[in-house]
């Protein structure tokens, strides 16, 4: 019996050996795009070229032979090792559908809305890959009308979900020049407020502030939302939530105001300063690419706002809002 088995396994290993010579013959005409290759470890590997994401063709050459026959792997590995997958359209809808589960983007935002206004003109190009990208937009707060205090502001922004803010102040050292000038600032937060007390994070959460600009022109369309600008054309400085989406708004407390993480735009809406705003970035938003300590670094690190405006999204009385009530938070402790 034992020989039995014994020459049944010859038999198969022979024709497991047998198999890669006989396998030659299906060998596509394009094999040179593939290669076979022992790596310093003396086990085999199989290199086949990736696909190019851009443009869905592959890195290789082409020639008029190659493109009308798709390379395959060759031999009896064919059976038992898939063809690649291309999640790139996968991903990109993702995107589309769950913006607020990947950080902001630096792309400009090329959709307008006909009924957008002022201010929402203003804040358009940069909800880029945002759950407001192309919802039109109403204002829901303003400090000068509704009041400079806590209760007023969650009067007018709880339960309203994804909501972006909106601030002025006056710039008394702009350029290294004694004039003031009135620049914009704030911020996007994903979740909105809904005075349940604790944090509200969220990775897709972004500061923006007004550049300073001289009489050259900044060309950066990746980092900025203009391509091209001049001094008396603004641009503005989008900030990443870094270090993960924990305290991307920090206190959702109906005592309090709004807090872009622990302290990188701060408005606290208090008594004593209510038209006080401080910003530091670094620990929970970044410096961006002029490397800034704060957003009022020009400014000492805290100025006192001119105006306060915040913006929500505009929905049907039967749409659902998104995070417009309590959201989860493990990150805050």
């Amino acid at each position: 019996m034992n020989f039995v088995w014994y020459t049944f396994f010859v038999l198969i290993l022979v024709l497991f050996l047998q198999l890669p010579i006989h396998c030659k013959a299906f060998i596509p005409a394009d094999s040179t795009s593939h290669h076979l290759t022992r790596n310093p470890t003396s086990t085999l590997s199989l290199r086949v070229p990736r696909r190019s994401t851009c443009t869905g063709t592959s890195n290789h050459s082409s020639s008029p032979s190659s493109s009308s026959t798709s390379p395959a792997l060759f031999g009896w590995l064919d059976n038992f090792l898939p063809a690649p997958i291309d999640n790139t359209n996968d991903d990109s809808q993702r995107r589309k559908d769950f913006p607020e589960q990947y950080p902001a983007t630096y792309e400009i935002n090329d959709i307008t809305i006909e009924s957008d206004i002022r201010e929402a003109v203003i804040v358009r190009p940069l909800l880029k890959q945002t759950m407001l990208e192309s919802r039109p937009l109403k204002k829901v707060f303003d400090a000068e009308l509704h009041g400079w205090d806590p209760r007023s502001f969650h009067k007018r922004v709880d339960g309203k979900g994804a909501a972006v803010v909106i601030a002025t102040y006056q710039d008394t050292n702009s350029g290294g020049t004694t004039f003031t000038r009135e620049r914009v600032v704030g911020g996007y937060n994903p979740k909105g407020w809904s005075s349940n007390g604790g944090a509200r994070p969220s990775v897709a959460a972004f500061l923006f502030y007004e550049k300073h600009h001289d009489n050259s022109i900044n060309t950066s369309p990746s980092s900025s939302c203009s391509s091209t600008s001049t001094k008396s054309t603004p641009t503005f400085q989008k900030l990443q939530k870094c270090g993960g989406g924990g305290l991307a708004c920090a206190n959702d407390d109906p005592n309090l105001g709004i807090s872009f993480g622990p302290d990188a735009l701060v408005i606290q809406l208090q008594q004593q300063r209510p038209y006080f705003a401080s910003s530091k970035l670094g620990p929970y938003f970044e410096k961006g690419p002029e490397r800034l300590s704060s957003l009022f670094e020009k400014s000492g690190g805290g100025i006192q706002l001119e105006s306060l405006k915040v913006l929500t999204g505009v929905y049907d009385d039967n749409e659902e809002i998104p995070y417009s009530g309590a959201v989860m938070d493990m990150t805050s402790g």
